[in-house]
């Protein structure tokens, strides 16, 4: 009886988290950063491709992400949300997260900067707009992994607010490189407001 029960609980979390609206909605707009203008939007299907050029670019050992996995990603609009920035029609950063209904938790699966423009504000401009939309939709954490040898991303992640839970042993595909788990706690609407 208790496994039909775990069975019957699934399918109705499957169905609760399924149908749910989580209003991933994003308005394009125009950002500056450091004087420079940007156009911020959400990714869709026809991006895939220079997506992918930044991806390789940027991660230029790691094969695990394809068309098929960025097309999927960003087809599910309830509980993904993938950004871009643009400068003079050209692809120059993006993010991507999952917004997990269940745990309230907001995993960054990407975050790529094109190494003409790194170190300008970017990256961290992404996240913090992430943390936001996340805030909105009263999530309570935010989460991710990144490679242990990424000692730069792991400080950026840290100036942010971003704690070391630990490593994850073995965790990245390409060449089984470790991984540090990171979590941002989010303050609830209630504290932000008695601060």
């Amino acid at each position: 009886m208790k496994h039909l029960l775990r069975k019957f609980n699934k399918i109705l979390d499957y169905c609760f988290n399924y149908f749910e609206d989580t209003s991933l909605t994003f308005d394009n707009k125009r950002v500056v950063i450091h004087d420079n203008e940007y156009l911020l939007c959400r990714a869709v299907v026809p991006d895939i491709a220079e997506m992918l050029q930044l991806q390789k670019l940027v991660y230029a050992d790691d094969n695990s992400w394809d068309e098929s996995v960025f097309e999927s990603e960003l087809r599910n609009e309830k509980s993904k949300l993938y950004l871009i920035m643009r400068q003079n029609d050209r692809l120059i950063a993006f993010i991507g997260a999952s917004f997990k209904q269940k745990n309230k938790d907001v995993h960054i699966s990407n975050v790529a900067v094109h190494p003409d423009f790194q170190n300008r504000g970017l990256g961290k401009f992404l996240i913090r707009t992430m943390i936001n939309c996340a805030k909105y939709n009263d999530y309570l954490s935010l989460s991710l992994e990144t490679r242990l040898s990424n000692v730069r991303a792991q400080k950026l992640y840290s100036t942010i607010g971003f704690k070391n839970m630990g490593l994850k042993k073995s965790y990245y595909q390409s060449n089984h490189e470790d991984a540090v788990d990171m979590r941002l706690s989010i303050k609830s609407k209630k504290e932000t407001v008695n601060e």
